[in-house]
Formats: structure tokens, C-alpha cells, sequence
């Protein structure tokens, strides 16, 4: 097969060094930051266009044990959610219902150059978070408050934080 084709196949397809899910599954329950979480991956076409996940996407990254909300941003220094569609938070809400499993919201600490993470900051941008996607249909019961321990070993730099649903159980 000429290689533009097979190159084409895998953009249509979504998968491998193009675009599509690739890494480790975290272990549920872990710390899991963004680097181990698959669909940090970003989902690109020729190295110009980006997409965003689908809900069967989601569902998928969801039951692997985690799935990052690259689209989610906060208001630095702020637990203000800036952006997202309410579409966006409907469909990650449903795709939390499709998947099985409890799952935890995940928002990596932030801390400016030689300051300490603000763990505080991020524990309550993770419940903002949380009461957004139960607004949107999430189930109470099956999306769980993080404790915030262990604390997250992954600290971001101020304005990056990235939040994640990581799954806690299986059942």
C-alpha cells in the first residue's frame, strides 16, 4: 500500500504517532498526572488541526482510568472555571454515566518559582469542578470529592493546571 494511504488510514482512524490514544494505563487510584493519563495525548492531524475527544473517546479514557479536561481552565490564582462549553460539561457528565466505575476529580497543585504548591487552591478548584459536572447530570454517588492526600506529586506552574477524572474503583 503507497504510504500516503496508510498514512491517511491512521489520521482517519485515529491512532498511533498521529494523534490517537497512545502510553500507560495509571493504575486506578493513583496519583496519575497528566503525563500518565492517555488522553493527554493531543489530538492532532499533520501536526495543524486539533480535535476534541469524542464521547465515545471519553467513555473509553474514562474506563482506561483517567481522562484529562485539557479543555478546562481556570482563572489564575483564582477556582474559577474560564472556560467551557456547557455542551462540553454535558457530555463529559454522560460519558461519566457510560463508564463503570467511581471516579475522582484532579486538579495538579500550582506553585510559582520557588514558592510552595497551593494544594488548597487546587482541592477547591477540584470541588468547583465536581459541582459543575453533578449540575450537568454527573452522578453524585460516582463522582467522589478527592481528599487531596496523598498530595499529587505533580506540581504545574502557575495558569496550567490541567484537571483530571481518575477512576478509584473498578465497580
Amino acid at each position: 500500500m503507497p504510504l500516503r494511504v496508510v498514512i491517511l488510514a491512521n489520521l482517519l482512524l485515529g491512532g498511533g504517532a498521529w494523534g490517537g490514544p497512545t502510553g500507560t494505563d495509571p493504575a486506578p487510584g493513583s496519583a496519575g498526572g497528566v503525563s500518565n493519563c492517555p488522553s493527554s495525548t493531543p489530538k492532532v492531524m499533520l501536526g495543524l488541526l486539533t480535535r476534541q475527544l469524542t464521547l465515545a473517546e471519553m467513555v473509553s479514557e474514562l474506563e482506561r482510568g483517567c481522562l484529562a479536561l485539557e479543555e478546562v481552565r481556570f482563572t489564575t490564582g483564582k477556582d474559577t472555571i474560564e472556560s467551557l462549553s456547557p455542551d462540553r460539561f454535558a457530555m463529559v457528565a454522560r460519558a461519566l454515566g457510560m463508564a463503570q466505575g467511581l471516579y475522582r476529580v484532579s486538579v495538579p497543585p500550582e506553585a510559582a518559582p520557588g514558592s510552595p504548591p497551593d494544594t488548597l487552591q487546587a482541592r477547591r478548584r477540584g470541588v468547583v469542578l465536581r459541582d459543575e459536572l453533578i449540575h450537568y447530570g454527573a452522578s453524585f454517588q460516582r463522582l467522589r470529592e478527592d481528599s487531596g492526600w496523598p498530595v499529587s506529586p505533580l506540581v504545574v506552574p502557575l495558569g496550567t493546571a490541567i484537571p483530571m477524572l481518575v477512576r478509584i474503583s473498578g465497580t
